[in-house]
């Protein structure tokens, strides 16, 4: 068993608080020649570790690998965000994890391997549940109701706000009544007080 003759303790001799004690101890205060040798050799190693390991985080950015997006996964993304589960409450099909929008995601993969374009795919799908499955449905037929109805609900409160304001600033205000003898003079008083 080596006893050193160092009097930091090993707590001591860790990291930046045995690095700022050899910093701020004068060399005559440690017992021997040997234990400074050790106390110095040991705040060298720490900082090369030290070095070493920063430096490895510094590089590993260099040396990862580039990644790569599929473009088939990514226009399968693409067409399943246009796209609405037919199960679920109003979610795409690229972000619900239901059992369909899985199949439906597949679907569409295996048309794009297939060589389809996108409007052949989307075709696929309406044809299949109807203008439904479409998060953004066509301005024509019933689809029209869905894009005009807000337009027109804005329009008739707006009117109708519109027209009641203007009848009702028609009304003219009740006269203001005289100040009576009594009101005149706290008045009088109040302003006398404010003068002071």
């Amino acid at each position: 068993m080596h006893i050193s003759n160092n009097p930091l303790s090993l707590r001591e001799r860790a990291g930046v608080r045995g690095i700022l004690n050899l910093l701020i101890k004068s060399p005559s205060s440690y017992l021997s020649p040997a234990g400074r040798r050790d106390s110095v050799f040991g705040v060298i190693a720490s900082v090369f570790i030290l070095l070493g390991t920063l430096s490895l985080f510094t590089a590993a950015p260099v040396f990862a690998a580039q990644v790569k997006e599929d473009p088939i996964e990514a226009e399968t993304l693409a067409i399943a965000k246009t796209l609405r589960c037919a199960v679920c409450q109003n979610q795409p099909v690229a972000e619900s994890n239901s059992d369909l929008a899985r199949d439906m995601r597949a679907i569409i993969r295996e048309q794009l391997k297939a060589g389809k374009s996108r409007d052949e795919i989307v075709k696929y799908f309406v044809d299949r549940y109807g203008n439904y499955v479409l998060l953004k449905p066509p301005v024509t037929g019933p689809g029209t109701i869905v894009w005009l109805g807000p337009l027109a609900l804005l329009t008739v409160v707006g009117t109708s706000g519109f027209f009641f304001l203007r009848r009702r600033l028609r009304v003219p205000l009740p006269p203001v009544p005289p100040l009576s003898e009594k009101d005149k003079e706290r008045v009088r008083d109040a302003r006398k007080e404010d003068d002071q």
